[in-house]
């Protein structure tokens, strides 16, 4: 097998986010992308891919080639920095993208380690070649890869669509795609994200038309757009239908600064541009004036609680008020998974008055950054690849995307999960799991990074559920019994009323006192009355809480 392409994923085909796969040959190894998924429960908001199999690999991971600056592609570089050596290959908006996280962390690097890659530009490590071919996508500086070895030849999308009117950075060179088809594609790794959503994806030219009409029709409102972040190019266009209608722009939301800040460091940084993001406003300014003067760019398309228009929605913006004079135009998807918190935050700001616009009323007011069934067959007639292999999307997606490519007349397909180790025959692209090697993906819990099934967050869910009651009580050393009305119970997060509370305390006591006779080891005593107390607790209250048992002999 030493002498054959290996192919295997570390995320991003469980869920949308956390992208990752490993190319190997000769038991030399490259990384295609880093990323992180979103998580809004038990107090996680970051998971990541489990890379303990290529920290592990040490001087034998060759580098790192990142498609995009989207977080579910760079998100996880900055966590795992201290751990990663090699050298990292980029595009110059992911690359500023990048320093921006390092820097607000206080993260040393340096240039030899984040290298600049220009589209086209071929970089040759062991034997590895690697190209950066151009696609549109919904953030600056997307690119497939092709990665060239003489174990066989593999194209990877990254995220990508079919824009032929995009309204900043690179249209899909699809010039170079056909001759890479001719070249030979042996195994092609492709985006799977919209292979379900029939119609027409459009063009980003399109929603700005749409946001052109919608200031029209609410001329006499504050208008606000939220929208992701790292769209520069629509942000772009905001800022210019802004000054068509005449009003100022205010931006609230870290990350869109921060992005901003990124595009100021590029080549994409234009006069106009530069002008804009100069003028922007500040909140008093922006309370200052008439509604039909402003117009905000927000944070928070996905119902993050943390988010710029989540706290407006909740009135916690100490300036600026929604009210009936408000307009909130959603420039955005809906990752799956965020529903209800959209929705939740869609309710409060309907409370206050404010008119709420989103793709479900208005076409076009977002356009998907990933290519449909039309897009992908013209993918598929430019690379000609002899296999595939479904990326970037949960299950359903995968596999409706392998029984497409299989209409469309490539045979060798094969959907794999993460940790799957995937060899590639060159000669007819056949493709065989080889092994599956367990990977759980991580979780970022404050300032540690621990496994998502680590015993802390199995606690933190049955608490959220179940709660938790402490059992305290002393024990009378000379007489080996409990103290009389010594027994404290303290409970948490679950409700039992006075009555099941106190025959709850006199069958504890009861248990107890047998325990302190029976045995004679006190930890065998506290794991055994922590059983009794589950079991007691259940038969009253129908719930299996944490119980925290501590006594002491005095």
């Amino acid at each position: 097998m030493n002498d054959k392409l290996l192919i295997m994923p570390l995320g991003g085909l469980e869920q949308i986010g956390a992208n990752c796969t490993l190319i190997g040959y000769k038991d030399n190894w490259i990384m295609v992308d880093l990323g992180i998924s979103f998580h809004n429960k038990l107090g996680i908001e970051v998971i990541t891919p489990d890379i303990s199999f290529p920290i592990n690999l040490k001087h034998h991971l060759k580098g790192i080639f990142i498609t995009h600056a989207h977080e579910d592609h760079i998100g996880a570089l900055h966590y795992f920095w201290s751990k990663i050596k090699c050298p990292i290959y980029l595009t110059e908006f992911s690359r500023e993208v990048l320093k921006q996280k390092l820097k607000a962390r206080k993260l040393q690097y340096n240039n030899n380690r984040i290298i600049c890659v220009s589209p086209r530009n071929q970089i040759s490590i062991d034997k590895f070649t690697v190209e950066f071919i151009s696609v549109s996508h919904s953030v600056l500086g997307s690119c497939g890869l092709y990665v060239k070895t003489p174990g066989g030849n593999v194209f990877h999308t990254g995220d990508w669509k079919i824009d032929e009117t995009p309204l900043l950075g690179d249209k899909v060179d699809s010039k170079r795609l056909q001759e890479i088809g001719n070249e030979g594609v042996d195994c092609l790794l492709c985006d799977s994200t919209n292979v379900l959503v029939p119609g027409d994806i459009g063009s980003e030219n399109d929603v700005k038309n749409t946001i052109d009409n919608l200031i029209s029709q609410y001329k006499d409102k504050r208008i606000t757009i939220t929208c992701f972040a790292s769209n520069i190019a629509r942000i772009d266009a905001i800022f210019e239908l802004a000054k068509k209608h005449h009003r100022k722009v205010l931006i609230i939301g870290k990350s869109i600064i921060n992005m901003l800040n990124a595009v100021s460091e590029t080549t994409y940084l234009s006069k106009e541009l530069k002008y804009n993001i100069s003028s922007v406003i500040n909140e008093q300014q922006a309370s200052n004036m008439k509604p039909e003067q402003v117009l905000m760019i927000c944070t928070g398309s996905q119902g993050e609680d943390k988010s710029a228009l989540f706290r407006l929605a909740k009135g916690e913006n100490r300036i600026i008020k929604l009210n009936k004079d408000d307009v909130v135009l959603f420039s955005s998807k809906v990752i799956p998974g965020n529903e209800l918190y959209i929705r939740n935050m869609q309710n409060l700001l309907a409370q206050k008055g404010v008119e709420i616009v989103t793709s479900e009323t208005e076409d076009y007011i977002h356009v998907s950054g990933h290519p449909n069934k039309k897009a992908l067959k013209k993918m598929y007639d430019w690379l000609k690849p002899k296999s595939l292999i479904p990326m970037h999307g949960d299950p359903v997606m995968l596999h409706a995307h392998q029984k497409y490519a299989e209409e469309c007349g490539i045979q060798n397909t094969i959907v794999i999960s993460s940790g799957d180790l995937v060899s590639l025959n060159k000669t007819n692209g056949q493709l065989r799991k080889v092994h599956h090697n367990s990977v759980i993906y991580n979780v970022v819990d404050g300032r540690y990074i621990i496994p998502i099934n680590h015993i802390c967050l199995r606690e933190r869910s049955v608490l959220s559920q179940n709660g938790c009651i402490g059992v305290n009580f002393i024990v009378n050393k000379k007489t080996n019994k409990i103290v009389a009305n010594s027994l404290n119970i303290n409970v948490h997060g679950i409700y039992i009323n006075k009555i099941n509370l106190d025959k709850i305390k006199n069958n504890i006591i009861k248990i107890i006192s047998g325990l302190l006779i029976k045995l004679n080891d006190d930890i065998k005593i506290t794991d055994e009355c922590r059983k009794n107390v589950i079991q007691i607790i259940n038969q009253y209250c129908e719930k299996k809480p944490i119980i925290d048992v501590n006594f002491y002999r005095l």
